[in-house]
């Protein structure tokens, strides 16, 4: 469906999202004070940026199974899965025995435990590209880490990364880059062979890649794209990255494993910390051997919670729980949710909405395009939430392992009659 801005009922929809950004600041009065309060110690009432809008965020007191409840008393189906990381729901009876025994047993133990190689083993076992691996305590440090270890590799320090990737707060590449480190970076377009083979030179240590663009709008890679970038990292003789913090969620070995294409290096973290923080990096041996005391050049990384009890702890439980036949099963719960959306989206609604709904598996993400389309977005956003839906603001939806039917249809029911309102305007 084309946007045709000359029929648009900009006034109509700009006193309609008036009116339910009222009806959530009623209903949520304790979660303002609470950010109201926050704001005179941290800018904007929260040290997380994706979470600020308009009002004020949702400040919530607990959560139960695929559940949670404002600090207002409103409970809603918990879809932003802490933004794809909450695979087990709140508080998983699985991890909670596991880490009963963490808090029993002690916990800030100064030392190696017998949980680091455990988990290590696992997820070796899983990644077709990881021969060792090392911990960290989120993506972020996971890829700030993995391009250390390319430019120490190969004795070069340009960077290929591609526009709107992120891997972390310290490496994104959407609008503001301020904060970014100040590695050479050379920045392509994605899923573009072209512009990036017009980018691509013979002093590049790293290319940096998601297989999915999570943050970026839930957008796949193209396969013969990724399969590029691997025989040009080859010909350079670049170290390939591929970042599946969020990807790993999306198969059993990552979507590695799914398109058959195997980097050189790989970044985790989310899920695989069972609710802690958590992140990894790893991949061929001949790269990895950098990190062995007395080697050429070696590289010394510590860090006080790398190998923290309660991660690894948790983490041995995620990596189990999140099994083949449990993501598959969360993949095709996602794949009912994209095709539920695509459907109800399609029928025409009115002639300026147009929306692209994107993702795979369990990853579902919703872009309303337009010159309105970040005001249709926030309607749309508050739609889910008086619906009982909690949602990201940004626009996406990350099923997790306790989802079931019922709840992807409660979304869908709330959607309808969104759009039903939408052909009134």
């Amino acid at each position: 469906m084309a946007f045709q801005s000359d029929n648009f009922p900009a006034t109509t929809l700009n006193n309609s999202l008036s009116h339910h950004i009222e009806i959530f600041r009623a209903k949520n009065l304790k979660s303002g004070a609470a950010i109201q309060s926050a704001e005179n110690s941290i800018p904007s009432g929260t040290s997380r940026g994706v979470l600020v809008h308009i009002p004020h965020p949702l400040v919530f007191r607990g959560g139960h199974g695929c559940y949670l409840t404002s600090l207002d008393g409103d409970e809603y189906v918990d879809f932003v899965s802490e933004y794809t990381a909450g695979m087990f729901g709140h508080s998983h009876p699985a991890i909670i025995k596991a880490i009963q025994t963490v808090t029993q047993q002690g916990f800030t133990l100064g030392g190696v435990i017998s949980k680091e190689g455990e988990l290590a083993q696992l997820l070796i076992s899983r990644f077709p590209s990881i021969d060792a691996i090392r911990f960290c305590n989120s993506g972020t440090e996971a890829n700030m880490f993995a391009l250390g270890v390319a430019v120490a590799f190969t004795g070069r320090k340009k960077i290929l990364v591609f526009k709107n990737g992120y891997h972390g707060g310290t490496l994104t590449f959407g609008a503001n880059t301020a904060l970014n480190l100040p590695h050479e970076f050379i920045v392509a377009n994605y899923n573009d062979i072209p512009d990036t083979r017009s980018k691509l030179t013979s002093d590049i240590a790293a290319i940096l890649v998601e297989p999915m663009q999570a943050a970026g709008g839930m957008i796949p890679a193209d396969i013969p794209f990724l399969q590029f970038l691997r025989d040009e990292a080859t010909r350079l003789q670049a170290v390939l990255i591929f970042d599946e913090v969020v990807t790993s969620r999306l198969c059993y070995g990552g979507l590695q494993e799914r398109y058959g294409v195997v980097p050189d290096m790989t970044t985790l973290g989310k899920h695989f910390g069972g609710g802690f923080s958590f992140g990894a990096f790893g991949g061929k041996k001949e790269i990895m051997r950098l990190f062995r005391p007395g080697e050429e050049q070696s590289l010394f990384h510590t860090g006080t919670w790398n190998n923290n009890v309660f991660s690894m702890t948790a983490g041995v439980v995620a990596a189990n729980l999140m099994s083949r036949e449990a993501l598959e099963r969360a993949n095709d719960l996602g794949d009912y949710l994209r095709d539920g959306l695509r459907r109800i989206f399609e029928q025409r609604w009115c002639a300026w909405l147009d929306v692209v709904v994107s993702g795979i598996g369990s990853t579902v993400g919703v872009k309303f395009l337009g010159e309105k389309g970040d005001m249709i977005r926030d309607l749309y956003y508050f739609y889910q939430l008086e619906g009982g839906v909690y949602m990201a603001h940004r626009g996406s939806f990350a099923v997790n392992l306790v989802h079931q039917r019922e709840h992807v249809d409660l979304v869908l029911e709330v959607t309808r009659k969104f759009c039903r309102s939408l052909s009134y305007m």
